[in-house]
């Protein structure tokens, strides 16, 4: 490893230049200033032909930043790019684009056009081509993409239209249209973040494939496993610099280390029993051809749900939080009855939801932090139908100050935010508040370690007050913020325990065996009633 911070002096260091003659592209101290905000600070580095580098760092290190200016959608302040020997300018995608660069961003709906199908998505570029092929007809599109299909080995409906396919599934339109262009550079951020274990091998071999084929591959990924099994080498940026640099193979302690900084690393926590029922879920269908499944929450802790993508648990979650109608099945709140007919009945009984996709059910990018944290508690900030603004922005200040969210203040947009920090405000919101019943799904999807490692301890420190149910498919994520968890397979609960009887590896073997196996009878595994 090589640091580029030294003991007594952690300011800008002069960056070497990195400009080699085997290097496909290179970054040349790099600043990027958005007005007084130094987003970058003199960054250079370079990736090889054939060549993984993963890039990494916490929320705000400048890793967005970085991989807007090599896409063309921002200009560095100064430095330059090299690309093949040759200084380059990207004053659009496309500029960067025509030289090789593809990117596949961490927002899974930039990558695909809703009102179109797969297949179209898959020849979008050559669909909106400059110069005769916008009439291209549906038999040569289906023709093209089944080329693209076969060549990737996709095993996608090419007729469906896109915005019917689950999250995982748009992902890999977007990710095999980029690989459909054998670029020179491909740029992956978080790829992973909505694919399946399947899914996510099947991207390996790509990435493996492409490798042997001399293409570089700029992979962004906040999941450490994935950095130690694909990289050759990794940057780490804090705070709009290189502070470190790794070599394979990787030693990812100190990589999180180096990540992090000052701020402490997630312990080990201790395992919780929660002291009383708040709410119970009796014989809810998951799926429609599954069996009934009942479980319950207890205030002091956190239950953890968790399995396969395609489980049952997002299916689950929206009974529970009235996006759809449990149509069996009983539900009790604070013992009483609870069946909400929609969101806003839900949220008038104490449920609240954090969503599966932050970019399509929680913000409006262009609006600014402090709507995003009154907007679902509009009732607590009015008065006689006006709203007190004062009092709105006040409420934000507090959410960004508690949970470290990293921006200029509540005017800020909340498109201008990495994801991490947009998840960290959009958690915050409800924490600050006392509710029934918090529901989380996927809350760390495509975050880095460091805001999961705040959002989890504030979970486990508000579930002493308020019961949280989470839901992730990583069984990393789980086990860290977890006292008891649930695994479902194929709509059903195959089995339950404390988290202090299981690690990841147990945890993954669980949810891919077979569903027929027994399941666990309720406190069967635990001893509770």
């Amino acid at each position: 490893m090589r640091s580029t911070d030294n003991e007594e002096n952690l300011g800008v260091q002069a960056a070497p230049s990195v400009l080699g003659v085997s290097s496909l592209v290179s970054f040349d101290r790099i600043t990027k200033n958005f007005g007084a905000t130094e987003a970058l600070r003199g960054v250079s580095f370079s990736v090889a032909a054939g060549e993984t580098v993963g890039l990494l760092g916490a929320n705000g290190a400048g890793k967005s930043t970085l991989i807007k200016i090599l896409a063309g959608i921002h200009q560095p302040t100064s430095g330059r790019i090299v690309v093949t020997g040759k200084e380059r300018v990207f004053f659009h995608p496309d500029d960067a684009r025509n030289a090789g660069i593809a990117t596949v961003h961490q927002n899974i709906d930039d990558g695909v056009v809703f009102g179109m199908t797969v297949a179209e998505n898959l020849m979008l570029d050559e669909i909106a081509k400059p110069g005769g092929t916008v009439f291209l007809g549906n038999r040569a599109i289906m023709r093209r993409a089944h080329v693209v299909q076969q060549r990737l080995e996709l095993d996608l409906p090419l007729t469906a239209v896109v915005e019917d396919l689950p999250p995982s599934r748009r992902q890999e339109v977007a990710i095999a249209r980029e690989l459909a262009k054998n670029p020179k550079l491909l740029i992956l951020d978080e790829p992973t973040s909505t694919l399946s274990e399947r899914e996510a091998e099947k991207l390996f071999d790509a990435i493996a494939d492409f490798k042997r084929r001399g293409i570089a591959i700029l992979y962004i990924s906040h999941r450490l496993s994935e950095i130690e099994r694909l990289c050759d080498r990794a940057v780490v940026l804090r705070d709009g610099k290189i502070v470190s640099e790794h070599t394979a193979p990787m030693d990812t302690k100190a990589i999180a280390s180096s990540i992090l900084g000052e701020l402490v690393l997630a312990t080990e926590n201790k395992t919780r029993k929660g002291y009383e029922t708040v709410a119970t879920f009796s014989g809810l269908t998951a799926l429609p051809e599954s069996s009934p499944i009942s479980f319950n929450v207890r205030r002091g802790e956190v239950l953890g749900l968790t399995g396969l993508i395609g489980a049952g648990k997002t299916e689950l979650l929206e009974q529970i939080c009235g996006h759809r109608t449990a149509t069996v099945g009983d539900m009790q709140l604070a013992g009483a009855d609870y069946a909400p007919k929609d969101i806003a009945a839900a949220m008038a009984a104490g449920v609240v939801l954090v969503p599966e996709q932050r970019a399509l059910q929680s913000i409006f990018p262009d609006e600014n932090l402090w709507k995003h944290c009154s907007i679902s508690l509009l009732s607590q900030f009015s008065n006689n139908g006006f709203m007190r603004r004062r009092r709105e922005i006040a409420f934000a200040a507090d959410v960004i100050q508690n949970f470290r969210v990293v921006c200029s203040g509540p005017d800020d947009r909340i498109g201008e935010l990495s994801g991490g920090n947009q998840q960290k405000l959009l958690v915050g919101r409800w924490l600050s508040r006392d509710w029934k019943l918090l529901v989380l799904d996927e809350p760390f999807r495509g975050i880095d370690i460091g805001a999961r490692s705040l959002i989890s301890r504030s979970l486990r420190e508000y579930s002493e007050k308020v019961p949280v149910l989470l839901c992730s498919s990583d069984p990393e994520e789980v086990i860290e913020v977890a006292d008891r968890i649930i695994i479902m397979l194929e709509g059903e609960i195959v089995h339950e325990d404390i988290s202090s009887n299981l690690n990841a590896e147990k945890l993954a073997a669980i949810m891919g065996r077979s569903s027929s196996l027994a399941k666990p009878q309720k406190g069967e595994l635990l001893g509770y009633d």
